[in-house]
């Protein structure tokens, strides 16, 4: 917003600019791109390749409106190899809305190629792209090339015109299929100084800078502009897998950050801040600060909440329950409130800034220390922390802090026990503000485990027909997980019906659920089953196998190389604890052996022990993964860890008769 007043400031001294450079243009097609390249980075994985991507960005007037755009350029050609590789004929573009007006798409063009004796050429109807509103700040323009074919090329171009002046698109040279050859070019007035950053894990082939002198023409004078290029060639593409957090955290990209520019008189206009300055924007914000001092709204209404005898902490979470239950989310994110504080409470609805800022301001009502921490979610990515980008952040949670203990706390997730914070939170560190004058980077950690327990007990006959109870304890996030699995349904016996309908090895004749709306407590399912092992029982022969549910069989981690930390969000463990009675006479005859696994300073862990006696089979099995983030280093260690694992969930109890 404030870099935007800076625009307006001299936006109208423009008198002229230089003619529209060329759009960027492709190359002609040859028959040299229908070669596919020997390379290391294309294997059996690869249904397309790109052969060549450029973009171009610069800033140009808008001669309709007198008003700068920065104009995004782009082409690219793929090569599609095989049939699993037709989706990159489907091409999305989005547009945002900046400040009141959208970015806008225009000269889109299409084309396909391929080889019948010599090139044809398919251009795309104009009438195949389609436009969609998806919300009230992003747009889609959507289309498909036409007659795509096993081994044809594709040609792609448009142009984006943007009103925000004072950034320039990322520019990503990782994709999900690997890319030959990548290269990006801006443009910048020498009157700019950008902060131009390479991230990821492939580094530059090429980088190029040209002066452009007297560019364009800013108040009767010319302005030079410094035209830099940023190549990388032979990209691998960039596979997603379990654990991760946003892909565009590990993606190799060049980012630009607008510092500081000039006005025509030579002043020198700082646009990044230090955070004190932050800190006070934020406290004077209406839709901020201003809703934490809405301690009014609650104090008329705290002695209906506790009472005085309840301790400091009995009554942090009397106030998180009461908010949960005046203020139901919307489902819409936000570090501001949408509609304030009182009107939320009207309403009885909110974002997620109205409900947390309520939170906190009836904390404070209430005596208690409580502040507003900034937060961006696992998919906007992990926000910068070398100076302030308030854009970074699209959540706010609260920290509660009561007899020497910290707390976080969400008040928008109904399922989401006191001290917890949903795994869209779990993404790096946040920002905890204090005063005007304070505030630090403080880490998003969940202290609770995820946890889930199976606890199976039961008895096989003469048959081979075994009946028992399966109880599974959820705690933590798994909890959270279930509570929210189970509420999708309309009635409790909904759910538990659809979970005998989908149970695939065993029976479920009868359940129940224990405390679901007791969210401080573990959520508890308790099953009465039954399973047909009968083709198991083969004369004098049994083979048996006691991880009756959630056997491990398919390996997570899969890469041949990870260039980017497994973050689980939390610890977790799961365990099982098996009392199995067989059928009289049978003694064992080869078993699973008993072991543990650990990974070094048992940064994860995995025991497995059995005992059979006097025809029971006791089992028990742990699997404690002891760290919420494990680094590239570990990855390897990690995945040879679950191949282990995996391996000796296969083995089989067999049993003889005497």
């Amino acid at each position: 917003m404030i870099y935007r007043l800076f625009a307006v400031v001299w936006i109208f001294q423009i008198l002229s600019l230089d003619a529209r450079a060329q759009t960027n243009e492709l190359p002609p097609i040859s028959f040299r791109d229908f070669e596919t390249p020997a390379s290391a980075i294309i294997d059996s994985t690869s249904h397309a390749v790109v052969i060549l991507e450029k973009g171009r960005s610069d800033i140009q007037v808008d001669e309709s409106e007198r008003e700068l755009r920065v104009i995004h350029r782009y082409g690219v050609r793929i090569k599609i190899l095989d049939k699993e590789g037709f989706d990159k004929a489907n091409h999305v573009i989005p547009l945002y809305k900046i400040g009141n007006k959208f970015e806008t798409v225009g000269e889109i063009r299409g084309y396909t190629h391929y080889i019948d004796g010599k090139i044809h050429t398919v251009k795309m109807d104009k009438g195949a792209v389609f436009h969609e509103k998806v919300n009230e700040f992003l747009n889609l323009s959507k289309f498909t090339l036409p007659s795509i074919t096993e081994n044809c090329i594709i040609d792609i171009e448009y142009e984006i015109r943007s009103p925000d002046i004072f950034n320039y698109r990322t520019w990503e040279y990782q994709d999900d299929i690997p890319k030959l050859h990548s290269e990006y070019t801006a443009i910048i007035p020498a009157l700019y100084n950008y902060n131009v950053t390479l991230t990821g894990f492939y580094k530059l082939t090429e980088q190029k800078s040209k002066l452009l002198s007297q560019h364009f023409l800013l108040n009767g004078r010319r302005q030079d502009c410094s035209q830099l290029t940023y190549i990388m060639k032979d990209i691998p593409a960039f596979h997603e897998e379990s654990y991760m957090l946003a892909p565009k955290n590990y993606k190799s990209a060049i980012n630009f950050e607008l510092m500081q520019y000039y006005s025509t008189n030579g002043a020198r206009q700082d646009l990044t801040k230090e955070w004190k300055d932050v800190d006070r924007e934020l406290l004077s914000h209406r839709s901020f600060g201003g809703q934490i001092n809405r301690e009014g709204s609650f104090k008329r209404v705290l002695s209906e909440i506790y009472t005085n005898s309840d301790s400091e902490e009995e009554k942090a979470r009397r106030i998180y329950s009461y908010i949960k239950k005046e203020i139901k989310w919307n489902k819409i994110y936000g570090k501001y409130s949408q509609f304030g504080v009182k009107e939320a409470l009207e309403r009885r609805n909110g974002n997620v800034g109205d409900i947390n800022l309520a939170l906190i301001s009836a904390c404070r009502a209430a005596g208690i220390e409580a502040y507003p921490v900034l937060v961006s979610t696992r998919e906007n990515g992990l926000p910068k922390t070398i100076h302030p980008v308030i854009s970074d952040f699209n959540y706010l949670v609260a920290q509660v802090r009561v007899n020497d203990k910290k707390y976080f706390l969400d008040a928008s997730e109904e399922n989401l026990p006191f001290g917890l914070l949903p795994l869209r939170c779990i993404n790096g560190n946040g920002r905890i503000i204090y005063s005007k004058k304070s505030s630090e980077w403080i880490k998003l950690e969940n202290e609770i485990s995820a946890c889930t327990h199976f606890d199976v007990s039961g008895k096989i006959d003469d048959a081979g027909k075994f009946k028992g109870i399966l109880r599974v304890t959820y705690e933590g996030l798994d909890a959270l997980n279930r509570r929210n699995h189970i509420q999708g349904f309309s009635t409790l016996d909904a759910y538990i019906e659809e979970r005998m309908n989908t149970a695939t090895n065993m029976k479920i004749e009868e359940g129940n659920v224990d405390e679901l709306d007791s969210l401080d407590n573990n959520l508890v399912e308790r099953y009465v089953i039954s399973m047909d092992f009968s083709d198991n029982l083969r004369e004098e022969n049994f083979v048996f196998n006691p991880i009756l549910i959630n056997r491990m069989t398919k390996n997570p981690f899969n890469l041949e190389e990870r260039n980017y930390s497994v973050d689980l969000g939390s610890r977790q463990k799961e365990s099982y604890s098996i009392a199995v009675q067989l059928p009289l006479g049978f003694t064992i005859a080869h078993q699973p052996k008993n072991i543990a696994l650990a990974l070094p300073e048992t940064a994860a862990r995995y025991t497995y022990l059995s005992h059979y006696g006097d025809g029971s089979l006791r089992v028990k099995q742990e699997l404690s993964l002891n760290k919420a983030i494990y680094e590239v280093d570990e990855y390897f260690y990690l995945k040879e860890f679950y191949s282990r694992i995996i391996q000796h969930q296969k083995v089989d109890f067999a049993f003889t008769k005497k």
